[in-house]
């Protein structure tokens, strides 16, 4: 029975879903950015010792 219930409310269930993996798709391309940023930054230490 517990399906029939999942199915009752698939819509709303569907659209939180698909919000809740927007938001981490996010989060996931916010991370990627920012170890970007870190290893780019890296980079360019190691391309110019004394650099900073």
């Amino acid at each position: 029975m517990p399906e029939k219930n999942e199915r009752e409310v698939d819509d709303d269930s569907l659209e939180e879903e698909l919000e809740r993996e927007r938001r981490e798709h996010a989060l996931i391309d916010e991370e990627k950015l920012g170890m970007d940023e870190l290893e780019e930054e890296r980079l360019r230490r190691e391309r110019q010792p004394g650099g900073h």
